[in-house]
């Protein structure tokens, strides 16, 4: 009886998890934007939209309750329908690994007007206004380059992968490079391109950024789930009371106790909830004021992708290290599994030199 009593609560409490998520991500939405304005550049003159842009719908707009009979409605009215080709590859992922294979890693330069057609707005770090020289340069540092996508979510008309970059130098040294890529594909071909790059790793061969206009919104693209809803609600949830506000004890109900931890740039990250929160008391006794802004998301079925911008001032004391005073300015993407309301894997890639330039030692990793 105490087994079948206990079963009942655990299920009463996912499913007031499940209705508080999905009963205001559209708040969550607005409380980040809020909190991101005046943050972001301008456009530049005859910018096309930003990623994740219109056609847009906000998510939670309009949208009932996700109880059956609002499923039901949904339904009846051609909404939160999924495309039938969308448990497939689609045709933009299938398009973005393509332009990997060709362009990464047969090193066809020839093609990239086929990908990257004029107009074309890009936002990589790497890529000043020569897309072509940049190519040229980095292939002439990494002749035997190679790239392999490692993860990959499809949103609509937007693909992001997870890439690892491989190769050596006229030195002989070994690169290791990890970058999340966004993609926006219209009509066979790339329209805009941003990308998350590990610098604390390509600066070390020299390689600067070129531009930071990364574009920022928080608008979901077409149709999605209200489960698909529900979750980006709850990953927002947890950036705004966990990261920003420093509410710890929200961490338990965002995620699970047992949550997985991957990053395939640092040695060992500890997996589990209490391992996060400790991770993040360190974190915020060294910047008191550390904050993160989602900048992009992505939805499809139980994962959920985010861009985000981290900011802070190291002006705490913390595991030793005295304080420096200088501002933190990182950028991260994340990927996050959930399940029951909860986030139960988290995959992400970190541009480290952020933390470099506060006087944090960062040592890129090597996989053996």
């Amino acid at each position: 009886m105490r087994l079948r009593a206990e079963g009942r609560r655990r299920a009463r409490a996912r499913a007031r998890r499940r209705r508080a998520a999905t009963g205001r991500p559209h708040q969550v939405l607005d409380a980040a934007r809020a909190r991101r304005q005046g943050d972001v550049g301008a456009a530049r003159p005859g910018q096309v939209r930003a990623l994740g842009t219109a056609p847009a719908q906000r998510v939670g707009q309009g949208r009932p309750a996700a109880g059956p009979a609002a499923r039901r409605a949904d339904h009846a009215r051609g909404r939160g329908r999924r495309d039938p080709g969308r448990c497939r590859v689609s045709p933009s992922e299938d398009l973005v690994r393509q332009l990997v294979e060709e362009i990464h890693n047969e090193h066809r330069l020839d093609r990239l007007p086929a990908y990257f057609p004029a107009g074309y707005a890009e936002h990589d770090p790497r890529v000043g206004d020569d897309l072509e020289g940049f190519w040229q340069e980095f292939l002439q540092t990494f002749g035997d380059l190679k790239v392999s996508v490692d993860l990959t979510l499809t949103d609509h008309d937007q693909v992001m992968s997870f890439l690892t970059w491989r190769g050596h130098d006229a030195d002989g040294r070994d690169l290791e490079l990890h970058t999340s890529e966004l993609f926006r594909v219209t009509d066979g071909a790339v329209a805009e391109h941003g990308a998350v790059v590990d610098y604390c790793e390509l600066g070390t061969f020299g390689f600067t950024p070129q531009r930071d206009d990364f574009p920022s919104s928080l608008d979901l693209i077409g149709p999605h789930t209200p489960a698909e809803e529900a979750n980006v609600g709850v990953v927002l949830s947890a950036y705004d009371e966990v990261m920003t506000q420093h509410q710890l004890d929200r961490a338990d109900v965002h995620y699970s106790r047992d949550y997985v931890h991957h990053n395939d740039q640092m040695p060992a990250v500890p997996n589990g909830v209490e391992a996060f929160k400790e991770f993040f008391r360190g974190n915020f006794a060294r910047y008191p004021d550390l904050s993160v802004a989602p900048d992009n998301v992505l939805a499809h079925g139980d994962k959920v992708m985010v861009f985000a911008t981290w900011r802070g001032t190291n002006t705490g004391f913390a595991r030793g290290r005295m304080p420096t005073g200088k501002k933190l300015f990182m950028r991260t993407s994340d990927m996050f599994r959930l399940s029951s309301g909860q986030v139960v894997e988290h995959w992400e890639v970190v541009d480290y030199s952020g933390l470099q330039r506060v006087g944090i030692p960062i040592r890129p990793y090597r996989h053996t």
